[in-house]
């Protein structure tokens, strides 16, 4: 068990040394059971009525069964955001608060089992849609960070890695071991939110290491893989700016010099930057770049 600031993340150390493993994407969508498709429409009215712009029913991918230790495929299934805000992320959100408006089902049922351990994943019957997160390195020793916007449904406000969100099926299209997909999700998030889309900054050059995975119990147990991401130009090179599109979800770019880089690689915490509160994904991808 990993504990951050912000949560808590059951991790393994054996699951992190075999990742280099094949991967499948499944053509069969997840579908909500029974009982969570009763309350998907009062989970997506709340969600309508807040003050947040509404969200997006995106198409991402999800973890069909947990990773085996021994090595084995991984399979994968297209999953809705709508679905995983109705399962997973509901299921957290009820373990976190202990109670929510509205909905009076124990979603936590399908979170842990009788004697509190977190239910497999092939069994839990929520979306189990993954994340990704990774921490981007310049050639010249700098690490770009951001503050997540106060729009942002995962960590608003906090400091997040260069790029984290949601693996896609596009990501997997065309790719056959679980770290080539993973790594791309990871560089499409991070060039998204860094804002190098141009077609100057697409033809940068990058480098992604999957370093591990866990499962984040305050998002209902959903499964992240977490890396790093070298770049290979230096800092003043990149054209970082925050997209239109990513505007509500990116609050600033924080660049971390080198100095302070080395600092962090050398185990300080980030607290002692004093540049703000980490999320817990970042914390994860310090923590394994550190122990490496």
């Amino acid at each position: 068990m990993a504990r951050c600031a912000q949560g808590a993340v059951v991790t393994s150390p054996s699951i992190d040394r075999t990742l280099d493993r094949p991967v499948v994407l499944h053509q069969q969508p997840y579908v909500l059971p029974p009982d969570l498709a009763a309350i998907k429409p009062t989970v997506l009215a709340l969600d309508r009525s807040g003050p947040l712009a509404p969200s997006f029913d995106g198409l991402n991918a999800g973890l069909c069964d947990d990773l085996d230790p021994a090595g084995g495929v991984a399979q994968l299934r297209p999953v809705r955001y709508f679905d995983t805000m109705a399962s997973t992320y509901l299921a957290g959100e009820q373990w976190r608060s202990g109670t929510l408006a509205g909905v009076d089902t124990d979603i936590t049922a399908h979170l842990f089992n009788s004697d509190g351990r977190l239910i497999p994943l092939r069994d839990n019957q929520l979306s189990n849609q993954i994340g990704v997160s990774t921490v981007a390195l310049t050639s010249d020793g700098w690490m770009v960070l951001h503050h997540q916007g106060l729009g942002a449904r995962s960590s608003p406000g906090l400091v997040a890695p260069s790029g984290s969100g949601s693996l896609e099926p596009k990501d997997i299209v065309g790719r056959t071991r679980l770290p080539d997909a993973v790594g791309a999700g990871m560089e499409r998030e991070l060039r998204e939110e860094l804002g190098l889309l141009s077609a100057p900054m697409s033809e940068v050059r990058m480098e992604t290491s999957v370093l591990g995975f866990g499962r984040w119990l305050e998002k209902g147990g959903k499964p992240e893989f977490y890396g790093i991401t070298r770049i290979h130009a230096e800092m003043a090179d990149l054209d970082v700016q925050i997209d239109e599109s990513e505007r509500e979800y990116v609050g600033k770019h924080e660049p971390i010099p080198p100095a302070d880089v080395a600092r962090l690689l050398a185990g300080e915490p980030f607290s002692a930057l004093s540049l703000g509160t980490p999320s817990v994904p970042l914390e994860m991808c310090l923590g394994l770049i550190v122990s490496r």
